[in-house]
């Protein structure tokens, strides 16, 4: 299969899952891996469309930070959980925040539809996160439900593989 077609079949494998509870379970793990405890500046996502909510973090004690797009680029923006977010033109909620430098993010935990075995991740095909990571040195984790997590997935020389894959089931490092 191409990377459209992983698309997808990803997107319709996640609408017949229970999203919420696997989102709380993979919360549970991200908590538990070293990288998570070690930080203090998180980059998290606003989820939208079925994605994994893993807002829930900001209940923990770290900074916190969420994506604003500017032109093509990801900006990190300070954010906590009473700030007033705004829809951007790629149907996401943004912080209007002053933007923040990526060399304060610990680690980032990016959005998306599937991974593979191998680290490699499949987001929506805009290249933003791939393009902010190329800046970037945090530490990154890939969350994703078990039943979007495949053997192998397409991959070309500018996909950014993630440093950690976290199932509800697995952390992969």
């Amino acid at each position: 299969m191409n990377k459209k077609e992983y698309r997808e079949k990803s997107k319709i494998i996640r609408a017949g899952l229970d999203i919420d509870k696997i989102s709380v379970l993979i919360v549970k793990q991200i908590r538990n891996t070293s990288v998570y405890i070690n930080s203090n500046n998180v980059m998290l996502y606003y989820p939208k469309n079925g994605e994994l909510n893993l807002l829930s973090l900001s209940s923990d004690n770290k900074n916190f930070y969420l994506p604003r797009i500017v032109g093509e680029d990801i900006v990190p923006c300070s954010w906590c959980d009473s700030d007033e977010l705004v829809l951007s033109k790629y149907n996401t909620f943004e912080p209007q925040r002053e933007s923040a430098a990526c060399e304060c993010i610990d680690l980032i935990i990016l959005p998306g539809l599937c991974a593979d075995k191998n680290k490699n991740r499949l987001g929506y095909g805009k290249g933003c996160y791939d393009r902010f990571l190329e800046k970037c040195a945090a530490a990154t984790i890939f969350a994703v439900p078990q039943k979007l997590l495949f053997d192998s997935i397409p991959a070309e020389f500018h996909d950014k593989k993630a440093d950690i894959i976290i199932t509800e089931n697995a952390v992969i490092l």
